[in-house]
Formats: C-alpha cells, sequence, structure tokens
C-alpha cells in the first residue's frame, strides 16, 4: 500500500542550489540594458535573436544581464504591453545586501538619473542603531524592485511603516529619450510614451 504521508522537498532530494534568472517584462530592450548595466552595475551576457523572432523561430526576444556575484541574471523580455499599474507593489524582486554602503551607493545612482525610491523601515530607532531597511524602487518600465540590507544604520530620512508605491513613479519616456533605437525588432512600432 503507498505511503499518504506528505515528503518535505529533503525527503524527496529537492535541493534548489541558487537562483538561476527571474524575468521582467520590459518596451525597449535598449532602456532595460541602460538602466540595470548603467545604473544598478550589471553586464549584458546575452543579446536578443531578432532574426528568429522576424522568421517564427521564436515568439519573443530577451536581454540577460547578470546582476549578482555568481550565476543570477535578470532577463528583461521585450513586451510592449502589460506594464504593471504604478500602484502595484506585487509582484516584485527584492535582493539582499550585506554592506549597508552598498545601499548608499545605489542611492547616489539613482539620484544622480532621477530615479526616485523609497528606503523603509518597519519602526523608528535611535540614530545609529542598526536597523533592517528595504530600497523601494522601479526600472523604467515600471517593475518593482527592492534592495534588503539587515543592518542600515537608522537615521532621520528614513521612511518609517507602510508607504504609497505611487511615489516612485517616473515617465517611461525619459529614459526612452536616452537611448537609440535597436529595442524592439525593425519595423515594429515604438511604443508610445506615457
Amino acid at each position: 500500500m503507498a505511503s499518504t504521508q506528505r515528503k518535505t522537498a529533503a525527503d524527496r532530494d529537492l535541493h534548489l542550489l541558487r537562483l538561476d534568472h527571474f524575468t521582467a517584462p520590459v518596451r525597449d530592450l535598449n532602456v532595460a540594458r541602460r538602466f540595470y548595466c548603467e545604473v544598478l552595475g550589471g553586464v549584458v551576457k546575452q543579446e536578443p535573436s531578432w532574426d528568429r523572432h522576424n522568421s517564427g523561430a521564436a515568439v519573443g526576444a530577451h536581454i540577460d544581464i547578470q546582476l549578482f556575484d555568481g550565476n543570477g541574471y535578470i532577463i528583461g523580455y521585450w513586451q510592449p504591453w502589460g506594464q504593471p499599474a504604478p500602484d502595484q507593489m506585487f509582484p516584485h524582486k527584492a535582493f539582499r545586501v550585506a554592506d549597508p554602503t552598498r545601499i548608499d551607493d545605489v542611492m547616489a545612482r539613482l539620484n544622480a538619473v532621477r530615479v526616485p525610491y523609497l528606503l523603509v523601515t518597519s519602526s523608528e530607532a535611535p540614530d545609529g542603531t542598526a536597523v533592517p531597511v528595504s530600497l523601494y524602487f522601479r526600472d523604467p518600465d515600471g517593475n518593482q524592485l527592492e534592495l534588503r540590507c539587515g543592518d542600515y544604520p537608522f537615521r532621520p530620512g528614513i521612511h518609517i511603516g507602510p508607504f504609497d508605491p505611487t511615489l516612485q513613479y517616473y515617465r517611461w519616456a525619459d529614459w526612452r529619450a536616452l537611448v537609440t533605437d535597436g529595442g524592439a525588432p525593425p519595423g515594429r512600432p515604438r511604443p508610445k510614451a506615457r
């Protein structure tokens, strides 16, 4: 008789090794390249194959960008429709950073390119006390991103508690104006700026 007792993943030897990749919809691959590489420090590992797309051998195109130490990738897949609404927090992608200065570095980079962000913690603490924080921001296509740090020194200006995600909204057209064509297949209409 077969056992009806549930087995854990460990019992079944289903051990996950690491993050391999995650995907994010983007309206223009060049805009994604500029944001994820120039602002967040990623490296392009694979470019799209528009020939395969145009011949019908592939239904989409994507750009693979390594963002992490190791092998984790973000795959920006070309999707000129159906972007997240500005008030959506989910789905989002969260990354862990150990060094609080990395949070400061990313905030400086976001400031330099005028991308709004919020540094958030759950409760107030004395100045300098190490608290867990999340840095929330969006890529130019509205995909919600989060950097988490467990030991960030509390200071004035850190948002405490829940927040309005629409505060992170900015115009995609401002980024689209910074890149050359090439983020969509030839002959395809460019998405309208909003």
